[in-house]
Parts: structure tokens; sequence; C-alpha cells
């Protein structure tokens, strides 16, 4: 595993932003799984700013969801929603490569199979760029979610529903219900980043790159990974 110390978190953004633009100017039809959330945000400025300037043909690209809460979050997805406004909405990758989670569907379980197989069809995820939760969560598996639990639906514990709505852009309700990636999905990923910010996840951090690797700390199980990053800021890892 590899850790980069950032500044703070505008270096952060800055990095992240670069390995973001090198993987895709490197792949353009790059499968990747995108994160959303607060410590993404400033990143996606950046690279909408830096598109003016040096444009990246971000097309061809296929983009995954990480996770997504199940109604009553918005229709088009409390997540997603927040990937089309900072990213979509200005990168050009057309609708036939963006792959949400559809949480009205029926049958969750059924809509989730078939989120493995969309990812098989593309090749499998080259990239998962995604945050740290502050109980050692990743995506959205919780303590005790097994290492080669696949993608589908699970419930969210109280705290992380709170932490949810401390986000200073608040997008109405949510749901103690969510899909995400599994770990064991995120694990056959051909690289995966994770972008860490702030005080508050110092512990988490810590947890991850020095605690034991177990099922209680769902993100240690990246300790695992064969290419995993972890960009974080010094708030984060002293």
């Amino acid at each position: 595993m590899k850790v980069v110390v950032c500044d703070d978190a505008a270096a952060l953004a800055e990095a992240a932003a670069d390995l973001f633009r090198e993987r895709v100017a490197g792949a353009p039809d790059l499968a990747m799984a995108v994160p959303a959330g607060r410590t993404p945000r400033r990143m996606y400025g950046l690279l909408r700013e830096r598109q003016a300037r040096a444009p990246v043909d971000y097309a061809a690209m296929r983009v995954f969801s990480i996770d997504e809460l199940c109604p009553p979050a918005p229709a088009d997805g409390y997540f997603w929603r927040q990937v089309r406004s900072e990213f979509l909405a200005w990168a050009a990758v057309p609708a036939e490569r963006c792959h949400p989670f559809r949480v009205d569907a029926p049958d969750l379980e059924a809509m989730c199979r078939a989120y493995e197989e969309a990812i098989a069809r593309a090749g499998g995820l080259d990239l998962v760029m995604l945050g740290l939760g502050p109980n050692g969560h990743i995506a959205s598996n919780e303590p005790g979610s097994a290492f080669d639990s696949p993608t589908r639906p699970v419930r969210l514990l109280p705290e992380t529903a709170r932490y949810i709505l401390t986000d200073e852009v608040s997008q109405g309700a949510v749901s103690d219900r969510a899909v995400t990636l599994g770990i064991g999905t995120i694990l056959r990923a051909r690289e995966v980043v994770v972008l860490v910010s702030g005080a508050a996840k110092r512990g988490p951090l810590e947890r991850l790159l020095d605690g034991p690797v177990t099922p209680e700390v769902p993100a240690s199980a990246l300790r695992l990974h064969p290419r995993c990053t972890v960009l974080a800021d010094r708030d984060a890892r002293p």
C-alpha cells in the first residue's frame, strides 16, 4: 500500500485531480467507480477548472457508482446526484456509459447481481476511488462486512446515517438502507485510491494502515490489494 501525505485538503484535491486525469488520459475507456461525499467535492471542482484550460476526453470512460441510498433518498440518487452535478454535467460522458444504481428496482438483490454482471461486461473495474468512513467503512460496507462480499443491499448503522447528514450540501432524507459495491468487488478492481481528509479521519486511517486486518475494520481489507494508494492530508495523517 502506498501512502501519500498532502499538506492540506487543497493539496489533497490537487493530487486526486492529477491522478484522475492521468488515469483517463492513459486509458480513455477507463472503467471507474467514482466517489461522492464531501472529500471528493473539491477534486471535482478542480477537474472542471482544468478542463477549461487543458481538456481531457472523458467521453469514452465507463462510470460506475460506489454506493447509493435507497428511498426516501431523491429519485435520481442521493450520491449519484452529486456525481451528475459535479462531474457528469460537464464531462460529456454519454448516458449509456454511466451506470447508476437503480434503487427504485422492485428486487434490489437482483439489481445488484445485474450490476456485478455489468462490471464484468466492462472487463472489470480499472479504478475505484473512494473515501473512508468514520467507523472504518468503505463504500457502504459497515463493520462486520465479509472481505469477499459482493455488490448487495445493506443496512446502514445509525452513526453512518447521521454522518451523511452532516455534509454541508444536504440533499434531503437519508435512508438506513443502501446498495453498495462489496468489499470483494472493490478488491477485484485493478487499482484502488482512498481519499482521506480531516482530523476526524485520523483514527479510522490509523486502523486502516496499522491495525489488524479484520472485517470489523472494513477498510483494512485494502491492505490485501496489490495496488492501493491512500491520499491523505496532514490533519488525517500527522
